[in-house]
């Protein structure tokens, strides 16, 4: 969760006694609420990495639920994270266009990565 909204586990925006998983519990009750808890830097604002994003942030709800009983084991929480693994192409590295270490967001928006996924939004 920390990751995905770019925050500490504990934070004075959450209220005095709460983490982030409260936070995220809280803001989750609405699609707003969703889309203000990814981080822009981290590439929510691009709707694919935004979706990955979401996906991210289901198995980290199933891993901190109430219930020690409801959460999933390593093994099934290895396994979710598989079958979320991102489908994007890696680019081709020829010629060394410079080009290849960002993924394009549309309207002039770009998110650079080392090993960068191609998507265009």
């Amino acid at each position: 969760m920390e990751v995905l909204s770019g925050k500490r586990s504990v934070d004075a925006e959450f209220g005095d006694g709460n983490s982030i998983v409260d936070w995220v519990r809280s803001k989750i009750k609405t699609k707003e609420g969703v889309i203000d808890i990814l981080d822009k830097n981290a590439g929510a604002a691009c709707s694919p990495v935004r979706e990955e994003m979401m996906q991210m942030l289901r198995i980290a709800l199933l891993c901190t639920s109430r219930n020690p009983a409801d959460r999933p084991s390593m093994r099934d929480v290895v396994l979710m994270l598989q079958e979320a693994k991102p489908k994007r192409k890696l680019p081709e590295r020829v010629g060394g266009g410079g080009r290849d270490n960002v993924i394009s967001c549309g309207g002039g928006g770009e998110i650079p990565m080392a090993e960068k996924p191609v998507v265009e939004c």
